[in-house]
């Protein structure tokens, strides 16, 4: 089993690229959706967090009001450690189970943290999608309702990503059109085959 690790920093196109993997025949792994899964179903994880950060990170409901959550730890790098150190180990051990249990002859891990995850450790190659802030901030703002205000401040809150292009194997640089986007896959994909095969 190849497993390949995808990472970028926010809105440089990770989604977009694991799409064309999985339409491949790869098996998809979000870590992003781990942590919304991880969050539904650990009730004891989710007390922590309201001991740590109170109640206005919670929807009336009960369930987890990740804006509220993010707003208060992308403002506050030590809150963020905080949040890291409690919800991290819960997420690194569901990634690998669902890693353990897949049965794709290619895994592609998608993860923003991807460097910072023992993860890393099992993938084979790290693919990085890559584009400029201006883009970045359009996209938050474009596709996930952000004001320009806050989606500079998210981009901006995380580490360069000139080091995450140092340590990858591929680079997809996503500034251009989803065609370009797509084309730039499907060469990394067809070298991919080819070293799988010799």
């Amino acid at each position: 089993m190849m497993i390949i690790g995808l990472t970028g920093n926010i809105a440089t196109g990770k989604s977009t690229v694991m799409a064309l993997a999985v339409e491949q025949g790869a098996y998809g792994i979000d870590a992003d959706r781990v942590v919304h899964d991880v969050y539904a179903a650990d009730h004891a994880l989710l007390a922590k967090l309201r001991l740590m950060f109170g109640d206005a990170i919670f929807y009336a409901d009960g369930a987890l009001n990740r804006p509220a959550l993010g707003a208060i730890v992308f403002n506050d790098k030590q809150a963020m450690y905080q949040l890291e150190a409690v919800v991290h180990p819960a997420i690194r051990v569901e990634l690998g189970r669902r890693l353990d249990a897949a049965t794709s002859d290619i895994v592609m891990v998608e993860a923003i943290k991807l460097f910072e995850s023992p993860i890393i450790m099992r993938c084979q190659q790290v693919w990085v999608t890559t584009c400029t802030a201006e883009q970045q901030i359009g996209r938050l703002v474009a596709h996930r309702g952000m004001t320009a205000e806050a989606a500079a401040q998210r981009v901006h809150a995380q580490a360069p990503q000139t080091e995450k292009l140092k340590r990858a194997d591929v680079i997809i640089d996503t500034n251009g059109t989803i065609d370009d986007t797509a084309a730039q896959f499907k060469i990394a994909w067809a070298q991919l085959q080819t070293k799988i095969s010799e």
